[in-house]
Order: structure tokens, then sequence, then C-alpha cells
């Protein structure tokens, strides 16, 4: 199979019913784990310490997975290997890379228009990061950002969402939503615009690799660099 090649080559592929189950069984699974989580450390609602944070989070990604890694190749009519966990080639890893400097400057761009029309409005995501305020919080904090939220994340919304879109839409339809899907999910309204640009980057880089290692490897690059510039930032008290 070529980039431009369809996703999907079985009619029965990401049918409607079975997909959206799939999306629901994924997300509660994910959800409740998430509470029990948090119910096993006496986490207090709204009062999470940061060692919580992590370990809720984490929790999230191993219920999500535990359901979409199983399931997922059933809806899809395909190998998780076929929908882009084959091992990568070098090409592809080296998209996934120069995929990078793109986001970055297209989040610079959104966001400086963002900035220009309704003032500074840090993603809550980084105005967490001073939280982290210990060596081994700040290393699980980022081992989440660089290598836990990527996969699960990659393999949620281009494995699953975007190929689901896919399957019926022409390319950039399928980008555009799925990529839309991708901001609005993570809850941050001021952070909405610069993570559809990341989420529609992100499916162009793995269509044009059909390679979920590719959306990997650029996904934990622009977490890593955005987490180094901000604590760099609050460093220099800039």
């Amino acid at each position: 199979m070529t980039s431009h090649d369809s996703p999907t080559s079985s009619p029965e592929a990401f049918a409607p019913a079975p997909s959206f189950g799939l999306l629901l069984a994924s997300l509660l699974s994910g959800f409740a784990a998430a509470i029990l989580t948090g119910f096993a450390m006496g986490v207090r609602l709204h009062h999470l310490l940061a060692w919580q944070v992590n370990v809720v989070q984490l929790g999230f990604y191993v219920g999500l997975g535990s359901v979409l890694i199983p399931l997922l190749p059933r809806v899809a009519r395909r190998s998780l290997r076929s929908l882009g966990l084959a091992p990568p080639r070098l090409r592809q890893i080296l998209w996934g890379i120069l995929g990078v400097p793109v986001m970055l400057v297209v989040t610079s761009i959104i966001g400086g228009v963002i900035t220009a029309f309704f003032g500074e409005h840090e993603q809550a995501a980084l105005r967490m990061l001073p939280r982290f305020d210990t060596p081994g919080l700040l290393l699980g904090f980022a081992l989440i950002a660089a290598v836990a939220a990527p996969f699960f994340e990659e393999l949620f919304f281009r494995g699953f969402i975007f190929n689901a879109l896919a399957a019926r839409w022409p390319f950039w339809p399928a980008a555009l939503v799925s990529g839309l899907i991708f901001g609005v999910v993570h809850g941050d309204v001021w952070a909405l615009l610069p993570l559809w640009g990341v989420g529609v980057l992100l499916a162009y880089v793995y269509h044009r690799t059909r390679s979920l290692w590719a959306s990997m490897v650029a996904h934990g690059l622009f977490n890593s660099v955005s987490l180094v510039a901000v604590s760099l930032k609050d460093h220099l008290h800039l």
C-alpha cells in the first residue's frame, strides 16, 4: 500500500455501529480506570496532588488502551500492524521528526493571532507544570507527555478516529474533523485552535507514512519541546 492509498480495503471496515460502540466503550473504560485509580489513592474531588495527576492520567490511558487495542482490529477489519504499528522505516520516522517544526510554527501563528485578539492564555496542561516541583514529579509528567500520551492518543485519534472518517470521506475532511475532535477532547478552549492545527498535521504525517510510529514521534517531540520551552520560560522569568 502506498502512502496515498485508501486506509481501508474492506467495505465492512469501520462500520458505523461497531465504530460508535468502540468509541463509547474505550472512553468509558478510560474514565472508569481513572476514577478507580483515584479512589484507590484516596483522591479528593477537585484536589489532585501533582503525583496523583500523573497516576490518574496514566490510569485513563491504560483503561482506554485495554479496550481499544484488542477491539480496534475487529472494527477496522485490519491488524494493528496494518493500521500503522508495523516496525517503522527510517523514512517514516524522519517524516515524524520533520513534522515537529511545522507544528511549532503553526501553533505559534495561531497562538499569536489568539493573543492579539484575546490576550495571552496559556494552555491548562502547561499551567500545571509548576506543580511538578521535584525531579521525580517532573520526570513522571514528562514521560506521560512524551511517551504515554503520544502512544495512546495517536492510536485513538489517528489509528481509530481518523481512519474511521477516512473510510468514507476524502483526506482533508477526515483530517479536519478528527483534528477538531482532538482539540475539543483536550477540554481547553484557549488551546482548541492550536490543537486543532496539531491534530490535522498529525493526521497528515500518518496519512503520508501509514505509520502510527511516525505520528507518535511527531506528537512526543512536539510535547517535549513545548514542555522544555515553558520550563525555560518559567526558569528565566521571561
